[in-house]
């Protein structure tokens, strides 16, 4: 495959892979309307970061790395699973606010970022995609211009897409709205988190 054949493949396959759902545009949703468009936007740098690293690794060789050391995939599922788990207990315990009460906006975004980042690093979606379908693109072997290239659609259809998810659920209206429904949309946020990652935990593939 021509190298500029191969970066418009992976730009249509990332684009779609990106805005499908899964844990990443759960967590921007959840923490830009909980808590407003500044920490949906660190949640969406946390999994921007999160896919650099997945990006490098995969240019590295990481699906040869998993077929060398296969034990080494399952303790990654293992691992993100067990994350996804947790986040889904967060969600699910998480306080209902009355109308009269104030959203909760802690100060520093630290924690928004700390939390897209290991949620971008165990997303079930990208340890399949990094580890196998972004390959077939582009790898270790392809030109320096290339791996750039491959990098910038990455992490370009991942702002753009997070991005406008975090400016759309971080309006004031929005916030208005999750007020009224507060409770189900955490125990179905928690729900969908648990059922990803169990998904990861019982994946015997």
């Amino acid at each position: 495959m021509e190298p500029v054949t191969a970066l418009l493949a992976l730009f249509a396959v990332d684009f779609l892979a990106v805005v499908s759902p899964g844990p990443n545009f759960l967590l921007v949703t959840a923490s830009s309307i909980r808590q407003g468009r500044a920490h949906g936007i660190a949640a969406v740098l946390g999994i921007l970061s999160a896919n650099l690293i997945w990006v490098l690794a995969a240019l590295l060789g990481l699906a040869l790395l998993f077929e060398v050391v296969p034990w080494l995939y399952g303790a990654a599922k293992i691992l993100g699973g067990a994350y996804l788990l947790y986040l889904a207990v967060q969600y699910w315990r998480a306080p209902a606010h009355s109308a009269g009460d104030h959203m909760p906006r802690p100060a520093a975004s630290g924690s928004a970022y700390a939390r897209g980042f290991l949620t971008g690093l165990t997303n079930p979606k990208s340890l399949v995609y990094f580890g196998s379908v972004f390959t077939l693109f582009v790898g270790p072997s392809s030109p320096r211009w290339m791996e750039l290239a491959a990098g910038t659609i990455v992490l370009t259809n991942g702002a753009l897409w997070y991005g406008g998810v975090a400016l759309l659920f971080g309006s004031s209206r929005a916030q208005r709205a999750y007020r009224s429904i507060e409770r189900p949309l955490n125990r179905v946020t928690a729900v969908l988190m648990g059922a990803f990652g169990a998904r990861l935990l019982l994946d015997r593939e």
